[in-house]
């Protein structure tokens, strides 16, 4: 007989499991390996275009609630790493707010993990520096991540939001090749899918190369059955499968002390088999960030993401440009503080506006918040 468990039990044990792992960490001596922290999200979106509540500011990834507060989220993580005496180690970050909402709303298992940003298992290798991990973790496609205060800006670019998956279940194993090449290996169930929609697994690999202290090239790629005749993590535009292939690059370099530049491009091709449609979309951004001073930095974002079959968009061709400029206000080492002007354009009016209407630009001014703990 199969026992069912409602979701509601399910997301209260893992409430629970959440305060409960932090207070053991806390507990924990120093000697022990556990390390904790956390932090909560903040923002405050304006769309000049006025669109009504229910609709919201459309094509963001996160900052979705337009003319309000928004809580995006509360995250509290716990870390063991693994010794030469214990192999193995742990990562787990608990979420809560809209972003666990919004980052899980395709999963096929129905938002039953939502509350586990990431959860796994990691074994390193005796006499080597190879490990394993095997669990939920973030995605390695693509420069942005799902932590705001990690990011260069504040908002998502249309690449991370309509181009790239956030995060897989499954197996990852990663190794130096030389002294500055590591590689990944990854075995998934899917798209942003802790559990499979079409039962065809996914696989991908990563080389890193850092040339000099000042320069990052990662190479990307990920492939594999995407997609089926209902719920799935890759929430195409329309139903059916299709085979993905899609490669990702992102190069960073130190160009001065205080003057980051960062680039990610992408290309995917998505076969469509047993009668579904297929479709390419492709994606570059660019960054430059300047860190002015100890407490102030601002960044310039550009990009195009280009969507000809409407895989990823509205169902129709789609192109985006967005320009964003942030200023960041590093208060104290725990209290961030960020103010986002972004203009985003597209070839046709698909930005919700005013009464209903919508518009081919559109202007945000975004405030946010982000307090570590």
């Amino acid at each position: 007989m199969k026992i069912q468990i409602h979701p509601k039990f399910l997301r209260s044990m893992m409430l629970a499991a959440l305060f409960g792992t932090s207070i053991l960490a806390n507990a924990a001596d120093d000697t022990s390996g556990w390390t904790y922290n956390g932090h909560l999200d903040f923002y405050y979106m304006y769309d000049f275009g006025t669109p009504g509540m229910a609709q919201g500011v459309n094509f963001r990834q996160f900052d979705v609630n337009n003319n309000q507060f928004g809580f995006a989220v509360l995250e509290v993580d716990v870390a063991k790493k693994p010794t030469a005496k214990d192999p193995f180690g742990l990562t787990a970050n608990f979420t809560a707010g809209n972003n666990a909402d919004i980052v899980s709303g395709f999963d096929p298992d129905g938002g039953a993990s939502k509350l586990i940003q990431q959860l796994y298992v990691t074994y390193a290798v005796p006499n080597s520096d190879a490990t394993i991990d095997l669990g939920k973790f973030s995605s390695w496609i693509g420069y942005e991540g799902v932590d705001s205060s990690a990011n260069d800006n504040y908002s998502r670019s249309f690449l991370y939001t309509l181009g790239q998956p956030i995060y897989h279940a499954g197996l990852r194993g990663t190794k130096s090749i030389t002294k500055n090449l590591t590689g990944s290996v990854y075995l998934v169930n899917g798209w942003n899918e802790t559990q499979d929609s079409n039962g065809g697994k996914s696989y991908g690999a990563t080389i890193g190369y850092t040339p000099s202290s000042a320069t990052s090239i990662t190479a990307n790629y990920y492939g594999g059955e995407e997609g089926s005749g209902g719920l799935s993590g890759i929430a195409f535009t329309s139903a059916g499968a299709r085979t993905i292939s899609l490669g990702d690059l992102v190069i960073t370099h130190q160009l001065t002390k205080s003057i980051k530049l960062a680039l990610n491009a992408d290309y995917a091709d998505a076969k469509g088999f047993d009668g579904t449609a297929g479709g390419k979309w492709n994606g570059i951004v660019g960054y430059v960030k300047d860190q002015f001073t100890d407490k102030f930095a601002g960044t310039i974002r550009y990009e195009n993401f280009n969507d000809p079959d409407g895989l990823r968009g509205t169902g129709n061709p789609g192109r985006f440009d967005s320009l964003t400029g942030t200023l960041d206000y590093q208060m104290t080492k725990d209290a961030l503080f960020r103010l986002e002007l972004r203009y985003d354009t597209s070839n046709a009016a698909v930005f919700n506006a005013d009464n209903g209407s919508v518009k081919n630009n559109r202007t945000t001014l975004c405030l946010s918040h982000v307090l570590k703990f």
